[in-house]
């Protein structure tokens, strides 16, 4: 849910959230259980303040191909959201959606 995360304050289920970069942000601190749904919700967007800022720090823009970061400008960005539920052998997703380039190029045609 947008805007939602658990609180280890509040929830009895919420682990101790990990301050390691790629993990701090996560949005559940739940150990899953089965029958448990959850959404995940990859994205990639293109703001053009925080793009700015990167380009003007030296330990960022170093990484930064400006040429081809700026073919991008304008686009916005991209989420797939996905519903998953999950079982006692994996999960399974519930959502059906393009998944590949191929897929979403030839569904944002109209083809």
């Amino acid at each position: 849910m947008e805007g939602k995360r658990d609180n280890p304050k509040t929830s009895q289920d919420a682990e101790h959230r990990s301050t390691l970069p790629g993990l701090k942000a996560l949005r559940t601190t739940r150990t899953l259980q089965e029958r448990m749904v959850i959404t995940i919700e990859p994205g990639c967007y293109f703001i053009d303040t925080l793009l700015d800022a990167a380009l003007n720090d030296p330990m960022q823009s170093k990484f930064i191909i400006k040429e081809r970061l700026n073919e991008f400008r304008g686009f916005g960005g991209v989420r797939i959201e996905d519903d998953v539920i999950i079982w006692s052998d994996g999960n399974e997703r519930m959502s059906n959606v393009p998944r590949t380039v191929d897929e979403i190029e030839q569904f944002m045609s109209g083809k």
